[in-house]
């Protein structure tokens, strides 16, 4: 049973979107794949429950192929880092307790790819962090981050700190969020090229909103924005 998780320099990155356009790009290519967002704060009350935006969104692109609450288990209402929401919320969220969840999704499925919260160091636990689960879980990672300025420096301290826990890094996705470009930008790439022993540095284009919404749209662009070896590569599982 294999996996990715999906992490981020930042909350606002485009996590969300990576991992929904890469689940529905294996579904479609005969991959039983799914996507978890185990953990989702700031959710809204909708008919009367927790309503995990980000977590509907994955599993729309799972094609439905688990249930909502498996998708996204654990809801906060506060728009804070996990571990502050649940207190917030007189609950206890622990470590154990998403690795626990996202093992037992794993033995049902061919792939599966988990969503952080926020960057590495948000913590679920009171001492305890999203990096620590990642060193726990196994996964490669992919690392996404902005295209604009003052990316490089939070892609390499990411960087840094995943491979001092010996996470192997499968790519870092400069994903652009906004229509107009900042004059930096097209030096970004190959300045992380340079900084990081070539690392595999990957862009993708800001996308519509009508694109941005749709999973599968989402996956043909990245199917013709990347090469095949990228996508279905033997070290991408």
């Amino acid at each position: 049973m294999k996996g990715i998780f999906v992490t981020g320099t930042d909350t606002g990155v485009g996590k969300t979107l990576i991992t929904a356009g890469l689940t529905a790009f294996y579904r479609k290519n005969g991959i039983d794949c799914v996507a978890l967002k185990p953990v989702e704060t700031g959710c809204a009350i909708k008919d009367g429950e927790l309503f995990p935006e980000d977590g509907n969104f994955l599993w729309t692109a799972s094609q439905n192929a688990l249930n909502i609450d498996d998708v996204a288990p654990f809801r906060f209402a506060f728009p804070a880092a996990p571990y502050r929401a649940a207190v917030l919320q007189n609950s206890r969220l622990r470590i154990a307790d998403v690795l626990e969840h996202i093992r037992a999704v794993q033995e049902s499925h061919d792939l599966v790819i988990v969503e952080g919260a926020g960057g590495l160091f948000v913590p679920i636990e009171e001492k305890g962090t999203f990096i620590d689960l990642m060193e726990k879980l196994g996964f490669p990672v992919i690392l996404v981050a902005r295209a604009r300025l003052g990316t490089i420096n939070h892609t390499l301290l990411s960087v840094e700190s995943l491979e001092k826990r010996n996470i192997k890094i499968l790519s870092v996705i400069l994903s652009k969020g906004e229509i107009a470009e900042g004059p930096e930008e097209k030096f970004t790439a190959q300045d992380l090229k340079r900084m990081t022993d070539s690392k595999r540095i990957l862009e993708f284009p800001y996308l519509s909103e009508d694109k941005r919404n749709d999973p599968l749209k989402i996956a043909e662009i990245m199917s013709k924005f990347w090469s095949p070896d990228i996508l279905l590569g033997s070290d991408i599982p």
